[in-house]
């Protein structure tokens, strides 16, 4: 069965990988870039509202932090901007429970701005995984990407950040 034609998969022996690679080089032009669909209205206001929470904690108190909370929740902090409110981060990992064991990886873009007495968050997240088998005489490679934009994971996450953010206050006896 072939691949999805989303997705790249190549099977190179390993003698021709140079060659191959050499080859496709100066024969191959690269995929013209072009413009992401521009979503609608109601799809934009759609998509903020399932990424996106607001924190019961002024702005001025997220930053430094949210860098320690993420780093603590297993995230590589890749960038953070305190006057803009932005913090961009990735994590990897391989996921065990598949056959296969892909190795999975997701970007993120978190945006702090705001609101009223307290913090608006979106985050704004992209996947990434890798498939790697290799026999007797080739390596097979199959990758692919998609938005991680599902609002369940979104919720879970966000709800991750706000219990460590504003934790609640202790109960008294």
């Amino acid at each position: 069965m072939a691949a999805p034609r989303t997705f790249l998969s190549a099977s190179i022996p390993l003698g021709g990988l140079l060659a191959s690679a050499l080859l496709m080089q100066g024969c191959m032009a690269p995929p013209a870039m072009s413009l992401a669909p521009v979503p609608n209205q109601a799809q934009a206001e759609a998509a903020a509202a399932s990424q996106s929470r607001v924190l019961l904690l002024p702005r001025r108190d997220v930053f430094p932090k949210v860098i320690g909370v993420i780093m603590d929740l297993g995230y590589q902090v890749r960038s953070a901007n305190a006057d803009l409110g932005q913090v961009s981060i990735h994590q990897a990992w391989y996921d065990e429970t598949q056959a296969a064991r892909p190795e999975l990886s997701l970007e993120a873009t978190l945006l702090f701005q705001e609101a009223g007495e307290g913090t608006r968050v979106r985050i704004l997240a992209a996947g990434r995984w890798n498939i790697v088998s290799q026999g007797k005489h080739q390596i097979s490679l199959l990758t692919g990407t998609q938005p991680d934009q599902e609002a369940a994971a979104c919720r879970r996450f966000l709800d991750l950040l706000e219990a460590r953010l504003c934790p609640a206050p202790a109960q008294r006896p």
